[in-house]
């Protein structure tokens, strides 16, 4: 270089230009030079975020590789495009993989995943997210108008739910999916941010499923942040099998019997032990999770019954497990229990599905039918948590319930009020009419029990009776008679 800028130098001065010149036409080609070496190496960057990446499955790249792309994106363009990233979750991936194993449904996620991969732009990015949560990351790079980004989502989800054909089989199945989005500059300059705000969208596509994609808002930040925590966290329990049930069981010490067992979810966190569902539920009924535990709780109840029906057929001894408002809103619920109970061959009667006492006032008919609908099948149904009230009784009317639950306190306590007692009597005297049993909660010693028996309590449950157990301490629970003795 300078040997060219000298030769240059001499060439002029020979042809009888001056210093100033000579100089100024030296400085002017230097900074031509300069301009085109890093317009040269801007263009070599470009070049290298479309350079193959290693592939992992289903033939996409690396989450990490997909991130380099981004990092390298905004350093090189800085603030001058724009881009998009996307995050989509296949949410029905386990069911799928529950009804026709797992090996059909790699098969069908390899099928969606080529569908999609031909719908994306040619400069988009596409890789695995979370792989245990069955979610995945498209960048789009480029200065798109939102309507035509919209559009392209709408499309996109409209590939990604296209019924696909199950491999050897004459039926048809499709992926449900959730989308979240941001974008770049304007909600987040750095890769870890965009896509943790993605994430966070996504997350609140799920909890308004009604909406088909979610584009980050700063509102999500300040609300919703410790939820998707959890709900990430909750996903990868769903797929790793981390969730069981523990049963309660229900007795009554008039007759000496044990009538049942109420199932409850418990959450075996491979790090915080096992977690009761006050730590979790709200996040599962606000994802719609919620229908997924209720499947999996009946199916697990069904098969525990159908493997020990020496013990609970033998014994009459019905299973108890309880219903969200989501969950009656479910317009296959009915199909979906019924399904199981024949899957495993268990008698409907045997399953008492509980209901809160708000869930009777909701507006929706689609609640009530929901009840009647189960109870033409042969379920039983419980209210739990019932209140002494005039409406509450009168609703008793107007469904068949086999038991109501009410709590051991409010139930000693109608004694300190007149037109309590009264009412309390009525109660009584319906539910005899009725044939319905009045089960107390939270029995904590002999006491109370033998004030509830005045009372005319028929089932009791606590943990004076006996705390949640496993599956297999519920087996020894039932062959054995030392609760009768307290």
């Amino acid at each position: 270089m300078i040997t060219l800028i000298s030769n240059i130098v001499n060439f002029l001065a020979s042809e009888g230009f001056n210093e100033v010149f000579t100089i100024v036409i030296v400085l002017l080609m230097v900074g031509l030079g300069i301009l085109l070496f890093f317009s040269i190496r801007k263009e070599a960057k470009r070049v290298s975020l479309e350079r193959e990446q290693p592939k992992t499955q289903y033939g996409l790249m690396s989450r990490r590789n997909l991130e380099s792309n981004l990092d390298e994106f905004i350093r090189v363009y800085h603030l001058s495009k724009e881009a998009t990233v996307m995050i989509f979750e296949f949410t029905n991936a386990q069911e799928i993989s529950d009804s026709f194993g797992k090996n059909v449904e790699m098969q069908l996620k390899d099928r969606a995943i080529q569908n999609i991969i031909k719908t994306l732009p040619k400069n988009a990015l596409f890789s695995e997210y979370k792989p245990e949560n069955d979610s995945y990351i498209i960048l789009l790079r480029g200065n798109f108008s939102r309507e035509s980004l919209f559009q392209f989502t709408e499309h996109l989800i409209d590939v990604i739910e296209t019924p696909i054909q199950i491999p050897h089989m004459e039926i048809q199945t499709a992926y449900n999916c959730y989308l979240g989005m941001a974008f770049y500059p304007t909600q987040g300059i750095t890769s870890a941010d965009l896509i943790a705000k993605a994430d966070l969208a996504l997350y609140m596509n799920v909890k308004t499923p009604n909406k088909r994609y979610s584009v980050y808002s700063q509102a999500f930040e300040e609300n919703e942040k410790e939820n998707l925590v959890y709900y990430n966290e909750v996903r990868s329990a769903i797929k790793n099998k981390e969730f069981t049930l523990y049963y309660q069981p229900l007795v009554d010490y008039n007759e000496k019997k044990i009538v049942g067992f109420e199932a409850l979810i418990r959450w075996q966190h491979p790090t915080l032990g096992v977690l009761s569902p006050n730590k979790f539920l709200s996040v599962l009924d606000n994802t719609g999770d919620i229908l997924w535990v209720g499947k999996w709780s009946m199916s697990t109840i069904c098969e525990f019954y159908n493997e020990n029906q020496d013990i609970f057929k033998v014994g009459d001894i019905f299973f108890s497990v309880n219903l969200s408002i989501k969950q009656l809103l479910s317009e296959t619920i009915v199909s979906d229990f019924t399904s199981i109970l024949n899957r495993y061959h268990v008698p409907a009667n045997a399953i008492m599905l509980e209901i809160e006492e708000y869930a009777l006032y909701e507006k929706f008919q689609t609640i009530s039918e929901t009840i009647k609908a189960l109870h033409k099948k042969g379920f039983r149904i419980a209210i739990d948590h019932f209140g002494l009230d005039s409406k509450n009784i009168m609703k008793l009317q107007e469904f068949d319930f086999s038991m109501i639950k009410l709590m051991s306190s409010d139930i000693l306590e109608v004694t300190e009020s007149f037109v309590e007692k009264k009412m309390y009597d009525v109660l009584v005297d319906t539910c005899k009419e009725k044939n319905i049993k009045i089960c107390s909660l939270k029995i904590e010693n002999k006491e109370t029990v033998d004030s509830l028996i005045n009372a005319k309590v028929e089932y009791f449950q606590g943990y004076y009776v006996s705390a949640p157990n496993s599956r297999e301490a519920t087996i020894e629970f039932a062959k054995s008679d030392e609760w009768k003795n307290k």
